[in-house]
């Protein structure tokens, strides 16, 4: 009898392991190959209403926005994933221009990111632009990104480094009041922190920095760029420093927390969940402040950042003890299953026909 039972659990652990791998791999080529495919066709396919008005461009770039988003989603549903939300007034960030900086642990923070971003409503969901590392530049992701308005960023020499921060700066001004967009995100550590450890470290010894475990000390270029263009104007605050519309009202100061402390590959996250009914949760901690005109010196917001960097550490390694950011956190809501499904369905269907269209010149 056991050996029975031995058996019976072996067997179900193996097709337990193949259906995780087959929703893995469905899942790895809807996201990065089909749904951007069928966005991106989309798209061109409403070029002709782009040019009639700015509010048609508005309205086509967050529905890009908002339904490459639902892709994401799917992937942290299909897996079982949850994600605890934790922070004060959190409300306030559904309908506010804000500068978005979250540590940077692995390629599934995004995944996590946008599951939490989702709860806040229309008014926040894809109106907003990511500075990208561009590994994702010529890949259907990242083409599809582009066409939304997402910014990629490489890693230069320094004496290229003020070029690549201008030409940031010149998007920023021509896109983000232009299709009125609420929040600029990017990662100001400037990779996963598993990559710049070491060079952290150095830099901490350097400068005589406090030692961080769990975070890099962020980098300023970007998040400076995005001030100088977007913050508040120390003469008007209602005007943002290019004075083309409001500016940046917040800075929020975002926390991504790994069940553990354990930063899994994103294949590794995805099989893990699915084969452990979702696992442990993970969790994403808001911080907002106030913008303040002071930041657009780069000292100033050196000053600000690293002390918040080093608050950030503390607050992880108080995380990774108590698998929690606070007390009141709560589950990140997500779109029915029906929504989720019926949006598989769409797009299958889709690029089914985008597909035989194509082949159609071919054969």
């Amino acid at each position: 009898m056991e050996v029975e039972k031995d058996d019976k659990k072996r067997e179900s652990s193996i097709i337990d392991h193949v259906i995780s791998w087959i929703l893995f791999i469905y899942a790895g080529i809807v996201t990065s190959f089909i749904s951007p495919i069928v966005l991106i066709c989309l798209f061109y396919s409403a070029s002709p209403f782009l040019l009639i008005s700015t509010e048609c461009r508005k309205i086509v770039m967050r529905i890009l926005a908002r339904v490459s988003n639902l892709q994401f989603i799917t992937c942290v549903r299909m897996a079982g994933i949850k994600v605890m939300m934790s922070g004060e007034n959190l409300d306030r960030l559904a309908d506010c221009r804000a500068l978005m900086l979250p540590n940077h642990l692995s390629l599934f923070d995004h995944f996590i990111f946008m599951a939490a971003a989702d709860s806040f409503g229309i008014n926040a969901v894809g109106r907003w632009i990511f500075v990208i590392y561009n590994m994702w530049i010529y890949t259907p992701l990242g083409w599809l990104w582009s066409s939304y308005g997402n910014y990629f960023i490489d890693s230069v020499p320094i004496h290229k480094r003020e070029e690549t921060l201008s030409h940031l700066r010149r998007h920023f001004d021509r896109i983000y009041h232009e299709v009125d967009l609420r929040w600029v995100c990017l990662y100001p550590e400037g990779s996963r922190l598993f990559l710049i450890q070491k060079r952290n470290a150095d830099y901490e010894k350097k400068k005589n920095l406090p030692a961080l475990q769990h975070c890099a000390y962020p980098r300023l270029g970007a998040a400076l760029s995005a001030i100088k263009v977007l913050g508040p104007d120390p003469a008007d605050s209602s005007k943002a420093n290019n004075g083309r519309g409001p500016p940046l009202k917040y800075l929020v100061d975002v926390t991504l927390g790994y069940p553990d402390g354990i930063i899994l590959p994103t294949h590794e996250a995805f099989l893990s969940a699915w084969l452990n009914g979702g696992g442990k949760p993970y969790a994403i901690h808001y911080e907002t402040f106030e913008m303040d005109p002071k930041w657009s010196d780069e000292e100033e917001l050196r000053k600000f950042l690293f002390d918040r960097y080093q608050k950030k550490d503390k607050l992880l390694d108080s995380y990774y003890k108590t698998g929690s950011f606070a007390p009141d956190a709560k589950e990140a809501p997500l779109p029915s299953d029906m929504i989720l499904i019926g949006f598989q369905i769409l797009q299958l269907t889709i690029f089914a026909f985008v597909t035989k269209f194509f082949l159609s010149f071919i054969f």
